[in-house]
């Protein structure tokens, strides 16, 4: 049918006399049949332009909304909604119309237009004071805390609006899992498993108390228990409830495409733990089916793209190997972009509000106690100035992360040049002197320094002299301790092949730090901070921004 036809009949005087409430309850029983969907709203939409009722045509534009593809369209709707309805200080639009349109771009990865949606949603919520859409809102924002890792801050909101759920006169059991499910998956996030656990088996039993409610939550539940059992090394079982979990998803919902990047992704992971080399290059191509086609990034699943480079590599499958290096570059442009600029917008325009509003309140009550009233103001002020001291410290620090690493960026390999000292004032021969110091330039020259457990009586032992004789000389002429000597030439390496080599860039720590003969990552990032003024992460963050603009 047209969609002139379906005004047509949306139009009729049929439809045109039923109530609001009629065609409103008679749109959401055949939600899921779009154009019988449509001929309602439509209908509504009709009465209500007639009748002149901004607030009703504020309400259909918003759900006429979720039947448009283009995206021009959809948000064209949106901004109508809002726009007619922004003036009115009604409870509820323009509130939903924000909260619909940071629905959509949260769906669509766009985290930060999400967010831009999700305040204004906030705000106006709080304005005129709907606790609904103020619990409904700071989840939302709590879901976005969970896509760039700031898993405590999340759990708090996410305890809260299930707190809220639980605690309503008339339980709605729908609301009360989507507010239970992510709150136990925050617990998961938090290394919290068995507070996990304890809410995926409310969960589950739940969901079994209808066929709708089985539908649409009990996969997803199963499959969250199973990356649990995963985490407690119960990794039999944990297969069992993932393979079951996905059997039970529905693969044409699209909120149901992050669980399976997820059971995909954890499958993998056990059948590495059964050293099944094959089945977990087939979950892991199965879950970056899924990433490209939806743009889903869960950064746990960075080493579904580790472990397949890898392969490729040791299989010196080199068109394959670049594939998945580009792919993971990709993937940690997009997850680094979204880290940065939400973040960014999450401190100035939510964290920072919701600080001073908590502020407001605690002076309001220190205001009802008059003895108490100078000590909290003082201590007030003393923790405003310790945060204002606080993000300068941060600042500086930035700024002094980012020269340093200009720094780095701009300086040659190994150019920096010590003052020589005379070969014969530290008791030992000239001759000597001269000899272990030209050995001492061949040891750097050819990377000796890359040998790992390096010490200073198995290199006296290398270049035929004794460790009190090259001790000394390397504190009189490299003026370092023979520790410090190493690990900076090591670092000073590190830099060089971080700047040269883009595929060590996509190694991690543990593994750089192998490469350049260190024991762990814990002392490669002591000594990288000591030589250069940051931490390796922070170095190769930049580097990686850096080849990407």
């Amino acid at each position: 049918m047209a969609l002139g036809q379906e005004q047509t009949d949306a139009s009729s005087d049929s439809l045109r006399k039923l109530s609001y409430n009629r065609l409103y309850a008679s749109y959401r029983n055949v939600s899921r049949d779009t154009i019988k969907s449509k001929l309602y709203l439509l209908a509504y939409l009709d009465k209500a332009i007639a009748e002149k009722d901004t607030i009703k045509m504020a309400k259909a534009y918003s759900h006429l909304s979720y039947y448009e593809v283009m995206e021009s369209k959809k948000i064209a709707l949106l901004d109508l909604a809002i726009n007619i309805s922004k003036k009115q200080n009604h409870d509820k639009y323009p509130v939903k119309a924000y909260s619909f349109k940071g629905g959509y771009y949260f769906m669509k990865g766009d985290y930060q237009l999400a967010l831009d949606n999700y305040i204004q949603a906030l705000s106006l919520a709080e304005k005129v004071n709907n606790k609904e859409y103020m619990q409904y809102t700071n989840h939302n924002i709590a879901c976005i805390k969970t896509k760039i890792d700031k898993h405590q801050e999340a759990l708090l909101l996410f305890k809260e609006n299930f707190i809220y759920e639980r605690n309503r006169d008339e339980l709605n059991m729908v609301s009360y899992l989507q507010s239970l499910i992510p709150m136990a998956e925050s617990f998961r996030y938090n290394r919290q498993i068995d507070s996990a656990s304890f809410y995926n088996d409310i969960g589950i039993s739940r969901s079994l108390k209808t066929e709708k409610l089985k539908r649409k939550f009990y996969g997803k539940l199963v499959l969250n228990e199973g990356v649990n059992l995963f985490f407690e090394k119960q990794y039999n079982q944990a297969y069992d409830s993932i393979v079951k979990g996905i059997a039970l998803l529905n693969k044409y919902n699209s909120k149901d495409k992050e669980s399976y990047v997820l059971g995909s992704f954890y499958l993998g992971q056990l059948h590495l733990k059964r050293k099944d080399t094959v089945k977990t290059e087939k979950e892991f191509l199965s879950m970056d089916s899924i990433v490209q086609k939806e743009r889903i990034t869960l950064s746990e699943t960075r080493k579904g793209y580790e472990f397949l480079i890898g392969l490729y590599k040791s299989r010196a499958e080199k068109e394959k190997q670049l594939v998945y290096i580009n792919k993971l570059l990709q993937f940690d442009s997009i997850v680094n972009s979204q880290r940065t600029s939400v973040s960014t917008k999450l401190f100035k325009e939510f964290d920072t509000p919701l600080l001073l509003k908590e502020k407001k309140v605690l002076i309001e009550k220190l205001e009802k106690n008059t003895n108490t009233l100078s000590f909290w103001v003082g201590f007030l002020i003393v923790l405003f100035l310790m945060a204002i001291t606080f993000m300068y410290y941060q600042y500086i620090k930035r700024k002094k992360y980012e020269r340093k690493f200009k720094e780095l960026l701009d300086k040659g390999k190994r150019t920096k040049e010590l003052p020589k000292k005379s070969l014969g004032d530290i008791g030992i021969a000239d001759d000597i002197v001269s000899d272990i110091l030209e050995k001492l330039t061949l040891f750097e020259e050819r990377h000796e320094f890359l040998k790992k457990n390096i010490s200073i009586s198995s290199l006296a032992k290398e270049i035929n002299t004794n460790t009190k004789y090259l001790s000394k000389i390397i504190n009189h002429h490299k003026h370092k301790s023979f520790t410090n000597y190493v690990n900076e030439l090591r670092v000073q390496y590190s830099v060089d092949q971080l700047k040269e080599n883009s595929s060590l860039k996509n190694y991690t720590i543990q593994g750089i730090a192998e490469e350049m003969g260190f024991n762990s990552a814990e002392s490669f990032s002591s000594a990288f901070k000591r030589n250069t003024g940051m931490k390796p992460s922070y170095f190769m963050r930049k580097l990686t921004a850096l080849s990407i603009e």
